[in-house]
């Protein structure tokens, strides 16, 4: 039989995993909805129209939930332009989603440094800290962050 402490451990941990999916779920469909445009198409070596294809392709295989051949492409967008925010974002994404902690905050501290106002890349990193359990850090995350206003901190 289980005891009461046991029963409120379990109740515990079944809110965090439901709290995780709500935020999870909330990532992609945010990603879907409102993906900013990607600075490659401007900056980087190549047609424009080429660069706009790669990210649009990376794109599509990441709304088909095809997150390791999405990375692959974002990665491939990033080596030929490390200036690009939006295959970086999308990179920490990918690596929230797949629970890879330490590359996810490398991506998204590396996305906050190129644009200190975006708040998606806050709003994931103090995801990251806090599934590490850091409260601290992910609460400093959201410096910045209107939580009151925040789509994708109201979806959670």
């Amino acid at each position: 039989m289980l005891t009461v402490r046991t029963l409120i451990m379990i109740t515990k941990a079944q809110m965090k995993l439901a709290r995780t999916c709500i935020v999870l779920a909330a990532i992609i469909a945010l990603a879907s909805a409102i993906r900013p445009q990607s600075a490659t198409a401007a900056t980087a070596e190549g047609t424009p129209q080429r660069k706009q294809s790669e990210i649009e392709s990376a794109d599509r295989l990441f709304q088909a939930g095809k997150f390791a051949d999405a990375g692959k492409l974002y990665s491939q967008i990033v080596t030929q332009n490390p200036k690009d925010y939006s295959a970086t974002l999308q990179l920490g994404r990918i690596a929230l989603l797949a629970n890879r902690l330490d590359d996810a905050h490398k991506w998204l501290e590396k996305a906050i440094t190129m644009k200190p106002d975006g708040t998606d890349a806050k709003i994931m990193l103090a995801e990251a800290f806090y599934r590490r359990d850091d409260f601290q850090k992910a609460a400093a995350a959201l410096n910045g962050v209107d939580v009151s206003s925040n789509k994708l901190i109201i979806e959670q």
